[in-house]
């Protein structure tokens, strides 16, 4: 027996395993789709029993979490951007067949994570005071979020190999090893957060801490859990080859990765642009109550729509690598019908059932109005969210963040946010001239995609 078939090639693993390139593309994205999906309902369930349990220490507690939460995420954005990166370069060389580039951006990648998660860190401890105090002027909130954050905070560096980690999984085309290290993860912050809040172990009385435990515990184990997958996998030898550095890879990975990320800070900001809009209407109050439940409501009906963009991004990306154009453009637009559809189905049901869904999350009759009217409105806009977040995706994939990045900051910067206010304050609609806002600019965003996909011209992008 040779050594090549004692010893299957990075490449032969790979296409047996996940046959991105070749064979239906309904298969690839099924192969794909079912384990992220589950994946991201994975991360779903954590935020939501961090805000449950919670809701046990009291309104100041839920919060603080909260707004740590998001302070931390605003950190977060760059290592999953750099994930992005990662995805692009490296199944480009698994599509060609390329073992060492493939080895190389993964090793690389993680390097350059790493570097961001220490920096991120230390960025984050020496400003996260003056980011609190921006975000609540209650000095209890104030005090339990920097608590909750001087643990918290430490999540960044486990994060930056999980993040990379399972780019480098999806990008040779394995959904399932994400999902392993993904679903530990929720296991272990759920059962950490339980056991912390209602069962006072393994030390009485942590309140908000024992929920940051409970996360970072979670990551580090993520990390572990990903390290080992990293090391008894088709993909081990990027771990020899950390040092020494490789300048090019690094920011090959760091250029296509940071358009992400300025798309993703652009969102954040215009929503609190949306909120601080919001904030001028008659009853404020219910207004924002309403956007925070409104998309929390919403977010349920993303999962489906990031697996699928999660998924579009590695096929596209394997089949540009393989040089097979016509399949991944094919690809990219069976799998956005599939997300079509599916959205359809859903928007038709929160549409119908918008009044029992508020009812369910507040008592309050203004902010029950107000929730409804938001459901109601952006379910008219889910499909094109459909057609925006799967194709841009795809794009992703490809090497072409710049696109969705502009894409995003023209929408809702010289969209959303001017028409929202004209709307809400100007035309004196309030609540539902913003929410109509946010469906019109989802509707421009969705057929902007379209059109850059449609053209083709990534296709022709050097990654």
């Amino acid at each position: 027996m040779s050594e090549t078939a004692a010893n299957p090639s990075i490449e032969e693993k790979t296409n047996s395993e996940a046959p991105l390139v070749e064979g239906s593309i309904w298969r690839s994205i099924w192969i794909m789709s079912w384990p992220l999906l589950l994946t991201t309902v994975s991360n779903s369930l954590v935020g939501l029993v961090d805000v449950k349990v919670a809701m046990k220490l009291g309104s100041a507690s839920q919060a603080s979490v909260g707004v740590a939460e998001h302070i931390v995420f605003m950190f977060l954005i760059f290592l999953m951007s750099a994930a992005v990166g990662t995805t692009a370069v490296v199944s480009r060389a698994f599509g060609a067949k390329d073992h060492a580039l493939a080895i190389r951006g993964i090793s690389q990648s993680i390097v350059l994570a790493l570097g961001m998660g220490v920096a991120l860190t230390l960025t984050c401890f020496a400003i996260s005071q003056t980011l609190l105090s921006l975000f609540t002027p209650s000095p209890e909130v104030l005090s339990l979020a920097t608590s909750y954050l001087s643990i918290y905070t430490f999540i960044l560096i486990p994060f930056s190999l999980i993040s990379i980690i399972t780019a480098s999984f999806r990008a040779a085309g394995n959904a399932k090893t994400p999902l392993l290290i993904i679903g530990s993860m929720t296991v272990v912050n759920i059962a950490g957060d339980f056991l912390t809040i209602y069962g006072n172990w393994p030390v009485p009385n942590l309140g908000v801490k024992g929920i940051a435990w409970s996360g970072l515990a979670a990551d580090c184990v993520g990390a572990i859990i990903g390290l080992f997958c990293l090391k008894f996998s088709n993909l081990k030898d990027s771990l020899d080859q950390l040092l020494p550095y490789h300048r090019d890879t690094i920011m090959r990975v760091f250029k296509i990765g940071m358009p992400s990320a300025f798309q993703r800070l652009g969102w954040a900001f215009s929503l609190f642009m949306v909120i601080f809009i919001l904030k001028l209407c008659a009853n404020p109050t219910a207004a924002i109550a309403s956007l925070t439940i409104g998309m929390r409501v919403e977010a349920l009906l993303f999962m489906p729509l990031l697996a699928l963009s999660l998924a579009i991004s590695s096929i596209v990306g394997q089949n540009l690598g393989a040089k097979q154009y016509e399949r991944a453009f094919k690809a990219g637009w069976q799998i956005t019908w599939i997300g079509i559809g599916l959205m359809l189905v859903l928007a038709v049901g929160m549409f119908l059932m918008a009044g029992a869904l508020a009812a369910t999350m507040s008592q309050d009759p203004d902010t029950i109005g107000y929730v409804t009217s938001y459901l109601r409105t952006n379910a008219l806009c889910e499909p094109m969210l459909a057609l925006g977040m799967i194709l841009g995706g795809a794009l992703q994939g490809a090497g072409d963040t710049q696109t969705p990045m502009w894409i995003t900051l023209i929408t809702q910067w010289t969209v959303r946010l001017p028409l929202a206010w004209f709307l809400a304050l100007y035309f004196g609609l309030g609540p539902q001239g913003a929410w109509a806002a946010m469906a019109i600019s989802v509707y421009c965003m969705g057929l902007l995609v379209a059109a850059r996909y449609q053209s083709k011209a990534w296709i022709k992008i050097k990654v």
